[in-house]
């Protein structure tokens, strides 16, 4: 890339944007389409071919280094917040929607080099323009600040990108939760003054400010861990604080139940609460907590009462000593994985909907040897996926198939992500 091209064609793709707003030619014909050869030429010129870099002075994004209003203007956000977060398809498309609507020019020096403009054929000839598909939406806790990126149906990756800039700095951020809503997801934080935190990605790409959760449902002190998941139109959250486990429920309207203490209703456990996760199956919450080392479960009806915690050792065998829990519902069953023996261990098992369950499984043959500090879980497009935080700085992605096959553990790309990896969770979304 050249700062001198890249500064001209910024300017002119900028106030393209403008243009874009008022004229109603914005789908790109054959007098103003591109094959992919040549865009792919023009990302080399202008990005040196990374579909997914950010210019140093942050203000252009992706192959085709689109600015922010340019990407909004010609409906960007439909695919990602920013042109490097959507895939290399996502961006040509709205790079034809700009060719459209103001020429080669928005590229004054790489689009007039490859011939942009006399180039007529179409990209996509064969393939109308993307429906909305189940994503994968993971929030990373990276040196103390959340990252968001996707995971497409496809098995592509977006870039991660540090939300602060658009959902506010809460500080220096400990447990994460997110959960998929109609579209949009939900993230719950724990933010620098140990406040609970929370903010919504809309299904456009844009996000809305934290809004301090304490102040809404009441005060906790000490909280070491959140929890998310959607019931359809709200958030239920779950809270580890001092050892306790309380529960709350974000309303579509925006409004919050008060925190309270699960204890009261499903009772005491014999040791404090280290980990909670929480899973929507079949109309209840379906709730899993480490306590003293093992794994303890509890169902909130849909008219909020609970029922006692059992011990799903002994309803599904041993795993070892709990580290970490993760649950999320496939159809009528409750998917858990259990991490153990401080991470080294990760195991298997399900709560059927008649209520039995399916022993706890070993996962090493299935996913292979690693030591994890924490798991998350989702239920994407029916399947169950996993991330796996790890002793040696890595996150590893996993899906276990309808057929009950699993994928290997592999390594998500965490380009854009700073500093430690700290925690990771993952929820579905359309």
């Amino acid at each position: 890339m050249r700062s001198s091209a890249r500064k001209n064609s910024s300017a002119a793709v900028t106030a393209a944007a403008l243009v874009a707003l008022a004229a109603p030619l914005l789908m790109a014909n054959s007098a103003s389409a591109a094959s992919v050869s040549t865009w792919d030429k023009v990302a080399q010129c202008e990005a040196s071919g990374n579909w997914q870099i950010v210019d140093p002075s942050g203000q252009y994004f992706g192959g085709l280094q689109i600015s922010m209003p340019t990407w909004r203007a010609y409906g960007g956000t439909q695919y990602a917040a920013r042109a490097d977060l959507a895939t290399k398809q996502q961006q040509i498309l709205i790079g034809e929607k700009i060719l459209a609507g103001q020429g080669q020019g928005a590229w004054p020096n790489c689009g007039p080099k490859y011939n942009l403009g006399a180039d007529h054929a179409d990209p996509y000839p064969s393939t109308p323009a993307p429906s909305p598909s189940w994503k994968s939406q993971v929030v990373v806790n990276g040196g103390g600040a959340i990252y968001h990126g996707l995971r497409n149906a496809d098995g592509t990756w977006s870039g991660f990108g540090n939300i602060a800039s658009q959902a506010g700095d809460i500080g220096t951020v400990g447990s994460i939760a997110d959960a998929g809503v109609n579209g949009d997801t939900h993230v719950v934080a724990v933010g620098g003054n140990g406040h609970i935190y929370h903010t919504i990605r809309l299904a456009n790409g844009t996000w809305g400010t934290f809004g301090d959760v304490n102040a809404a449902a009441g005060s906790l002190a000490g909280v070491s861990k959140v929890s998310a998941v959607s019931t359809g139109t709200e958030v239920s959250v779950l809270a580890v604080a001092d050892g306790k486990l309380n529960h709350s429920v974000r309303h579509a309207d925006g409004t919050w139940t008060a925190f309270a203490d699960v204890s009261g209703e499903a009772g005491a456990l014999p040791a404090p609460v280290t980990s909670a996760a929480e899973a929507w199956v079949n109309g209840q919450l379906q709730v899993a907590v480490v306590a003293g080392g093992r794994v303890y479960h509890s169902v909130r009806s849909s008219g909020g009462t609970w029922t006692p915690w059992g011990d799903v050792y002994t309803a599904a065998g041993s795993a070892g000593t709990a580290s970490d829990v993760a649950v999320t519902g496939t159809g009528s069953d409750m998917q858990i994985i259990v991490t153990s023996n401080n991470g080294a261990k990760q195991f298997h098992g399900a709560r059927l909907g008649n209520g039995t369950w399916l022993p706890l499984t070993d996962l090493t043959g299935a996913l292979g040897s690693f030591t994890a500090t924490g798991v998350s879980a989702a239920t994407v497009d029916g399947e169950l996926q996993a991330t796996f935080v790890t002793t040696d700085n890595r996150i590893l992605h996993t899906i276990r198939r309808v057929n009950a096959t699993w994928t290997g553990a592999g390594s998500i790309n965490l380009t854009g992500v700073s500093g430690n990896h700290y925690a990771a969770s993952i929820t579905g979304s359309l």
